[in-house]
Order: C-alpha cells, then sequence, then structure tokens
C-alpha cells in the first residue's frame, strides 16, 4: 500500500470514529476498528466510506471468524456483491 493512501486511510479513521464512537455491530462498546465490509481481496475500496464499518474489536474478531454468519448478517459481501 502507498504512503498516500495510508496517509489517507489514518484520515478517514479519525474522522470515522469522531462521527461514531460506538460500534455499529454491538452498540455497546466504543469503535476502534474500521471494517471493509467487501474486503480488499474481493474488490473492496479501504478508501470508500460506504464500504466501511466502525467497529470494536470483539465485533471486528467475530466477523473475521465467523464469515458465513458476517455474510448473513451483512457485515462481509462477496466479490460480486455490489
Amino acid at each position: 500500500m502507498s504512503a498516500k493512501k495510508i496517509n489517507l486511510r489514518r484520515k478517514l479513521r479519525v474522522k470515522m470514529l469522531d462521527q461514531m464512537p460506538m460500534c455499529e455491530r454491538c452498540w455497546i462498546a466504543f469503535a476502534t476498528d474500521l471494517h471493509e465490509i467487501k474486503t480488499r481481496a474481493r474488490g473492496g475500496s479501504i478508501l470508500d466510506e460506504e464500504n466501511i464499518a466502525v467497529l470494536c474489536r470483539m465485533c471486528h474478531s467475530w466477523v473475521t471468524q465467523n464469515p458465513e454468519l458476517a455474510l448473513k448478517e451483512g457485515w462481509l459481501k462477496n466479490s460480486w456483491d455490489k
């Protein structure tokens, strides 16, 4: 990843966590992570706010460890999904 993209991502992280301080999945814990709903490996962008959810570390780990359920709940998208 280029230095420019890394810098843009850092700024986006600060902005999004400031706008949405609570986890969008559990609404209990403070958000700490930006999660790409359509991952980079599936063609998603790390800079597209429409593709990002703010999650706490526990919920982000859950999404990563439970991809089938995360797909059903909308926390992940397949490469062919829009």
